[in-house]
């Protein structure tokens, strides 16, 4: 197979460069579709409880509204877990928009009103009038702490640290040692394309589906085993991709809920979340990590302890790699790591650009820095 050489400094087209910049690439949401529908979600303002009331005169009333879906008149669908989880998804229940009553966090979607334009459908959507039962909740990831808990069945993608000598004990012998906490906030990837899909139903009644997604098999089966559909019935497309970072590799809720709305109305039906809405799904976790590190006079490492834990949704376990980098990252014959997790009222958390080495070997360099102060030597000396 013959390879091309390119320089640095080289020029290298873009296959795709010229259709971004004069606009001739078409996102999910950008298809001229004839008939098409329109869905704005409505979105829960309480963070864990129950529906007891929806309002829904005041936005059926809107001209153009066609229907408002919710758990009260959604189709029949898919009952066990297993059909819910997408080729990624981590250990636990999968999340289900408008299954039942309960709300698990805020911004929850609880209807979505479809109209004849986006307009009629976002003002409508304003209208729907929702009623709560609340129940205690946290969102609080140091108040979590303390529930901390290693999962029974970790995700296959998660690999735990392979400890090797007496971590403890070289540590405590060592002359120079360093002991750090840190912590980092969720992130959320908030790309320039917003979560989007256009379902396009068709005369057999299969469907087309452009949708915002970095897998368009992935984002097939899932829709298949909800809907109790074929292959050949339902046909994913994603030939440009705004921006991602991770937040595409799972099926989010647009995509369930324009196929529901187009199967039930067998319309095609367009729904596009807000910024807003974006806060609403996958983000990066929460994060603290213990770093205790230890080294000789000369600036050997001798000893590296590294625990961490991170934050997931009440519903699902995700977990991710932390505490493995610095231990594999540096030669050090005693190492030890140990990780956890903790659960909050928020969607499940994801991966994210470099997940899991994102933040351990941030944390784990700023702790390796201050090592080398305390060591005076320079940090480059630890490779």
């Amino acid at each position: 197979m013959s390879q091309t050489r390119v320089g640095i400094g080289s020029s290298i087209n873009r296959v795709d460069g010229h259709a971004k910049v004069t606009g001739q690439a078409k996102y999910a949401a950008e298809y001229d579709v004839p008939d098409l529908l329109y869905g704005v979600v409505v979105s829960s303002a309480i963070t864990k409880g129950r529906v007891i009331g929806i309002d829904e005169a005041a936005a059926r009333a809107v001209p153009g509204v066609v229907e408002i879906v919710t758990h009260k008149n959604r189709p029949r669908l898919a009952y066990l877990d297993r059909n819910y989880q997408d080729e990624v998804a981590p250990p636990g229940s999968p999340f289900r928009a408008l299954y039942d009553a309960k709300v698990k966090y805020n911004g929850q979607p609880l209807a979505v009103v479809v109209a004849t334009s986006f307009e009629a459908a976002r003002y409508a959507a304003t209208l729907v009038q929702i009623s709560y039962e609340v129940e205690a909740h946290n969102t609080d990831f140091v108040v979590a702490l303390p529930d901390r808990f290693m999962p029974a069945k970790k995700r296959s993608a998660f690999h735990p640290p392979k400890n090797r000598g007496d971590a403890e004990t070289a540590y405590r012998e060592a002359p120079v040692r360093f002991a750090g906490e840190y912590r980092m906030g969720s992130e959320h990837h908030n790309p320039m394309e917003m979560h989007a899909t256009t379902v396009v139903w068709q005369p057999d009644d299969k469907i087309v589906v452009h949708d915002k997604t970095q897998g368009s098999q992935n984002t097939q089966t899932y829709i298949t085993k909800i809907f109790g559909l074929s292959t050949d019935d339902v046909r994913v497309m994603n030939p440009y991709v705004g921006g991602a970072f991770g937040s595409g590799l799972r099926p989010q809720y647009n995509v369930y809920l324009a196929v529901m709305a187009a199967r039930m109305l067998k319309r095609s039906v367009r729904i596009v979340l807000t910024r807003q809405q974006m806060f609403t799904h996958t983000h990066r976790p929460e994060a603290i990590q213990n770093i205790q590190l230890a080294s000789n006079s000369d600036g050997k490492l001798a000893a590296i302890i590294n625990k961490a834990t991170t934050s997931t949704s009440r519903f699902e376990n995700y977990m991710e790699d932390i505490v493995t980098w610095g231990m594999i990252n540096y030669a050090c014959d005693n190492a030890f790591g140990d990780s956890h997790i903790t659960a909050l009222d928020v969607y499940t958390t994801g991966d994210m650009r470099a997940p899991g080495a994102a933040t351990g070997m941030t944390f784990f360099e700023m702790a390796m820095d201050e090592l080398a102060y305390e060591a005076g030597v320079d940090p480059w000396n630890f490779a």
